[in-house]
């Protein structure tokens, strides 16, 4: 397997995500969900430094190949527009993701007229105008990246070349999409609740060098969103939002070797063929009974 992770990561600060496995002490969403496979996942690990390839590659609908998995990163952020930012801020739709330098990794810039100047270009989920009231919390936008993956994998972790408030009280949510949230979030017509329901999600607090445990290995999925801190993908205790900004430079994936991607989960039934022969012996067993 080819690690692509720099010896020497160039950041003034590194965080890693803790991700507990679901069912710790945070509140989560654990739903069974359409082309998310449920196996283990035990082959194929691996620390993938985004910020090595040219980020045109990275976000173009091509992607790049790592570990022998090919993935590509897009923006989406819930939001209006730069003409009315407040019209419809609550609908999900496309958002600028870029890298703002190899030092610092990828952002997101969303419809509401952010430019690329600190803060505005980080995955964050800031007071709309950095405004500390009723409008500013109303019209904030969580920003969020999907990667896409031609494969299955669990998602086990990121690193940041950034992350507000030096790595302090800083959280954020995932979710592994299937097929029918992947069609609400791309429609563009849908809120988080709405994209998420159904699926399985998460948040998590972001711990200043720590190593990562993993979001139940059990869990793999071809389409994974990460962005700022949203408690409808799950809550943390004692966290607070509007306060969450990181960027990202490296993603920590397994592939899940063990199913092609969209299979069925891992409750095995048995199969046709073993329920016909099933029925033949019982048959047979009767008869011989009678006879």
């Amino acid at each position: 397997m080819q690690y692509l992770r720099k010896s020497i990561v160039p950041v003034a600060v590194i965080a890693l995500v803790s991700f507990p496995a679901l069912g710790g002490s945070n509140n989560h969403h654990n739903n069974n969900t359409n082309n998310t496979s449920y196996a283990d996942t035990s082959l194929a690990e691996g620390i993938y430094d985004l910020t090595s390839f040219d980020d045109s590659v990275v976000l173009s609908s091509t992607g790049v190949t790592v570990g022998g998995v090919n993935v590509t990163l897009s923006g989406w952020s819930d939001t209006g527009n730069t003409l009315d930012p407040e019209l419809d801020d609550t609908i999900v739709k496309t958002a600028t993701a870029y890298e703002i330098s190899n030092y610092y990794g990828y952002g997101v810039l969303n419809q509401d007229g952010e430019g690329q100047t600190s803060p505005n270009h980080s995955i964050d989920n800031y007071y709309y105008n950095g405004t500390n009231n009723a409008d500013g919390i109303q019209y904030a936008d969580f920003d969020f990246v999907l990667f896409t993956f031609d494969s299955d994998v669990t998602l086990d972790g990121l690193d940041f070349g950034w992350v507000n408030n030096n790595g302090n009280d800083q959280q954020l949510s995932v979710a592994a999409l299937g097929d029918s949230q992947l069609g609400l979030l791309e429609g563009e017509q849908s809120s988080w609740a709405q994209i998420i329901a159904g699926a399985v999600s998460e948040s998590f607090n972001i711990a200043n060098n720590s190593v990562t445990t993993g979001i139940d290995s059990s869990i793999a999925s071809q389409y994974w969103l990460v962005g700022a801190y949203n408690t409808v993908f799950g809550s943390v205790n004692g966290a607070s939002m509007y306060n969450d900004g990181f960027k990202i430079t490296s993603v920590y994936f397994t592939e899940n070797t063990s199913t092609p991607p969209g299979a069925p989960t891992a409750v095995h039934e048995p199969g046709l063929l073993g329920l016909m022969l099933m029925s033949i012996g019982i048959l047979a067993w009767r008869r011989k009974r009678v006879a």
